[in-house]
């Protein structure tokens, strides 16, 4: 991400420049250290104006946390949503979280905000509605997954994508204080979890060669 200052940063509008010059400063001091002036300084305009604009310094960082959160993480749950399978889609998160993840100032900063939301209530409502649309948009590329016949059948859905949002979630925390962590082993303990069982493809199987030899019967009845 390049500096407000930036050439790039300054053609952006007033606005643009000021959230985005937030968002570079919470995740180089902290949510709770950045201050109205050096905001100002960053992204090149008059501190009155970030008042102006937004109000107060609450309603920015959290307007700047959501930006980073939609602009800067997007791009990893578009991977999972709108791939082929739900295997090859978890398969890019992980490579994603593993290349990218700790490289963005958006995950910094959703680490940290985590840990604020156990605080501060603004910040509390904010990450449980980011959590709720994570974890929507998971259970909705499931209920795919299941009519194409690419899970197990008997999986409850809402639970599975409760436990993917955490697994990923967590993974991508873990992965932000240990750069040297295989973040992709997880793929295949994933894949086992979803997949579905053999016992429920043998039994597939024996109802569709029950299906054939009743058939059979009948046209010899005939």
């Amino acid at each position: 991400m390049t500096k407000g200052g930036d050439r790039g940063s300054r053609q952006l509008p007033t606005r643009e420049r000021i959230v985005h010059a937030t968002v570079e400063l919470m995740a180089e001091q902290g949510i709770d250290r950045v201050r109205t002036r050096a905001v100002a300084e960053r992204a090149g305009v008059n501190p009155a104006l970030v008042h102006y604009h937004f109000g107060s310094m609450s309603a920015l960082v959290l307007e700047a946390a959501e930006d980073a959160l939609i602009r800067e993480l997007g791009p990893s749950v578009d991977l999972l949503t709108s791939a082929p399978t739900i295997q090859e889609g978890i398969t890019a998160t992980l490579d994603w979280i593993e290349v990218e993840g700790q490289r963005t100032p958006g995950s910094t900063i959703l680490a940290e905000a985590m840990v604020k939301a156990t605080r501060d209530p603004a910040f509390r409502r904010w990450t449980r509605q980011a959590s709720r649309r994570w974890r929507t948009a998971i259970l909705e590329r499931l209920r795919r997954a299941l009519a194409d016949g690419e899970i197990e059948a008997t999986l409850d859905l809402e639970a599975t994508a409760v436990l993917l949002a955490a697994a990923l979630d967590g993974l991508l925390f873990h992965r932000l204080v240990d750069g040297t962590l295989d973040v992709k082993q997880t793929s295949a303990p994933i894949e086992a979890m979803l997949r579905p069982s053999r016992q429920a493809e043998a039994k597939g199987d024996h109802e569709l060669s029950l299906g054939r030899g009743k058939s059979r019967n009948e046209r010899g009845a005939r």
